[in-house]
C-alpha cells in the first residue's frame, strides 16, 4: 500500500512540476517577446537621435555659411561705405549736404 501511496506521490510531484516548468516556459516566452520589443524601441530611439543629431549639424554647417555670407556682405558694405567717405572729403563738397540719395545709401536705408 506504501508503495502504492509513493508512486501517486511521485506522479503528482512529477505533474506539478511539468506544469510549473510549463509556466515558467511561458514567463521566459513572454520576457523574451517583450525584450525583442525594447530591443526594437531602442533602435528606433537610436536612428531618431542619429537622425536629429544629422539634422542638427546640417543647421549648424548651414547657419555657419549664412554667417560667412554676412560677413562678407558687411565687409563689402563697410568698404564701399569707405571708399564714398574718402571720396567725398577728397571732393570739396564736405561742407555741403549730400543729397538724400547719398544719405540713404550711408544710412543703409534703400
Amino acid at each position: 500500500m506504501m508503495d502504492k501511496f509513493g508512486t501517486i506521490g511521485v506522479l503528482l510531484l512529477a505533474i506539478c512540476l511539468g506544469w510549473y516548468a510549463s509556466l515558467l516556459s511561458d514567463d521566459l516566452e513572454a520576457a523574451e517577446k517583450d525584450n525583442k520589443t525594447l530591443v526594437a524601441m531602442v533602435e528606433s530611439r537610436d536612428e531618431t537621435i542619429s537622425a536629429l543629431k544629422d539634422a542638427a549639424d546640417a543647421d549648424r554647417r548651414a547657419t555657419e555659411q549664412q554667417l560667412l555670407i554676412e560677413q562678407q556682405k558687411r565687409a563689402k558694405a563697410d568698404a564701399e561705405n569707405r571708399t564714398l567717405r574718402k571720396a567725398l572729403e577728397h571732393s570739396g563738397c564736405n561742407n555741403q549736404r549730400l543729397p538724400d540719395d547719398a544719405l540713404r545709401i550711408l544710412r543703409r536705408e534703400g
